[in-house]
């Protein structure tokens, strides 16, 4: 293997290395952002449950939606302020 070769090899190392180190350090931004999904969405879908099985049309889709939301952006938010990404 000839220098340039071993070069390569290295940088790439190095590439993999700042990759990992990067994505370890976005995870809880990730979680935080798949908490805000989840919680919209089970949520919602609870309130239109309530909603078809007692026949209150939008009102309780709208409060589950309402809901969901203050719910996820309180976990981004105690995410994004606690651990300072």
């Amino acid at each position: 293997m000839s220098q340039d070769d071993k070069r390569h090899w290295f940088e790439l190392g190095g590439s993999f290395e700042y990759f990992q180190k990067v994505l370890r350090s976005s995870g809880p931004a990730a979680s935080a952002s798949y908490t805000l999904i989840a919680s919209v969405l089970i949520f919602t879908l609870l309130g239109w449950f309530y909603d078809s099985s007692h026949g209150t049309s939008p009102t309780w889709t709208l409060i589950g939606l309402g809901l969901g939301f203050l719910t996820g952006f309180y976990h981004l938010g105690k995410t994004i302020w606690t651990k300072k990404l």
